[in-house]
């Protein structure tokens, strides 16, 4: 009894605390939508859940083929709940007409596993990714992991599961881990050094297809591994580089480097990959008080160019933390460019910016997509794109300001940020960009959207 008069206690404290935020948000008035932009509710939650960390994949062959992965959590957020009491789900939500109508599915079926043979029985799912190769095979999945957090008998334990489609997700396989531990290259270890199946990695997972070959990997973390024969089997785990992309046989990832000898750090590197992950070269493209490393993402995001090969992006903060910038290179990181996308709209009040992506159009121009935030719970989302060496103007792609509603405070996970909301993501095809991003406009109801921006506005 005493246990629950303390949560209504926390929980009566955090309404009034968010309801302060709420109302210093909505003042001034923001603008309204941007005329042009359109607006897709992925989620349609409740008010008893929340959906965040969305991902966004745009087909290079066919314009009309776009996929949105979103997961969904029920609200307040206990990590260590059993299965029974939570819902921890990953959904993919596809489109045939280029964005304008949307068929969801929810891919637990395929993901979950009933465990046994000395594999866990995998319940929930975060941080969902969607892949869409040339051919138009489509991989999906996310991290997996156990029910009951760190109070159940058996050890946390999870993987980063991978499902295929090759009929434009009407099915898909069985999920299958991207990365085990038998696979592991010689000397490498799990997760702490252990070797023990709880030690498979498996947190920040994530997948990527190279839509040159159709070479896709699965990755989690610093672990990286590569299939040629969708999904069938997986080749050596290498050591990855984290958030990564790839292109034209080459992958691509960045880190910053808090010490590197002979340079003024903190260091932003690329790495690259032409032999999926056996060896990598690095290049520095930042240094010191160049840039701003933190945020809410564990790796700056960089993405390839599908259009031409040794064309690469990196999103970054500047210093300030108020704005952001791109650097990019068209011959492989020999040489790099930077490029500052034009002032976010004057009558839009910020504070500090943060959820920061970057991804290409199919034709090849650079798209950067970032949050403004006027208090630590409202915000704004906006997108720019880089033509050549010039940006065009930067869009408010959000009606109105999102705020994060007040049951998404009171759970023990990602605290103060929507339960766990680290990511903005986009892609882009010749017609149009488009940006999934977490949305809860008046403090209502936080769901993943859509935003489709044309091309010619973003020029």
């Amino acid at each position: 009894m005493k246990t629950r008069k303390v949560r209504i206690a926390l929980f009566t404290a955090v309404t009034a605390l968010v309801g302060m935020i709420v109302a210093s948000a909505q003042t001034p008035p923001e603008p309204g939508a941007t005329p042009g932009v359109v607006l897709t509710n992925i989620s349609k939650n409740t008010s008893k859940f929340a959906s965040v960390f969305p991902q966004v994949a745009v087909s290079r062959s066919n314009p009309n083929l776009i996929a949105v992965a979103w997961r969904q959590y029920n609200l307040p957020i206990d990590t260590n709940a059993l299965k029974e009491d939570r819902i921890a789900e990953c959904h993919v939500a596809i489109s045939k007409d280029g964005g304008q109508n949307f068929t969801d599915k929810n891919m637990m079926s395929v993901l979950r596993t009933p465990g046994g043979n000395g594999e866990p029985l995998l319940w929930g799912c975060n941080a969902p990714w969607v892949a869409i190769a040339s051919d138009n095979t489509m991989y999906f999945g996310g991290a997996l992991f156990t029910a009951g957090g760190v109070i159940q008998v058996e050890p946390k334990a999870g993987r980063a599961g991978v499902s295929v489609s090759t009929d434009s997700g009407t099915t898909w396989s069985k999920m299958v881990p991207g990365i085990t531990l038998a696979r592991l290259m010689p000397g490498m270890r799990g997760l702490n050094g252990g070797m023990n199946q709880e030690d498979t990695p498996w947190d920040g997972a994530n997948g990527i297809v190279d839509p040159i070959t159709g070479t896709f990997y699965s990755t989690a973390g610093a672990y990286i591994s590569a299939t040629d024969d969708k999904g069938k089997t997986f080749g050596t785990v290498y050591e990855g580089r984290g958030t990564a992309s790839a292109a034209f046989g080459t992958v691509v990832a960045s880190r910053n480097f808090a010490t590197r000898e002979g340079e003024k750090c903190p260091c932003l590197v690329m790495s690259i990959t032409t032999d999926k992950g056996r060896t990598w070269t690095e290049s520095v493209i930042a240094r010191a008080t160049a840039w701003n490393p933190s945020g809410t993402i564990r790796y700056p995001v960089s993405a390839a160019s599908p259009a031409k090969a040794g064309h690469y992006a990196v999103a970054v903060y500047q210093p300030d933390h108020s704005s952001v910038k791109v650097y990019y290179t068209t011959d492989g990181a020999k040489t790099w460019k930077m490029a500052t996308p034009r002032p976010m709209p004057a009558n839009v009040p910020i504070n500090t910016v943060s959820q920061l992506g970057v991804g290409y159009t199919t034709d090849g121009k650079i798209l950067v997509t970032w949050r403004g935030f006027r208090n630590p719970g409202a915000f704004n989302t906006f997108v720019a794109m880089l033509d050549g060496d010039t940006f065009g103007p930067t869009i408010k792609v959000s009606a109105e300001l999102s705020i994060y509603p007040p049951l998404t405070y009171a759970g023990n996970y990602g605290s103060g940020n929507g339960g766990g909301d680290f990511t903005t993501w986009v892609q882009g095809n010749a017609n149009a960009a488009f940006v999934a991003f977490p949305y809860a406009p008046k403090g209502e109801v936080l769901d993943t959207y859509l935003a489709k921006v044309p091309i010619s506005i973003l020029k």
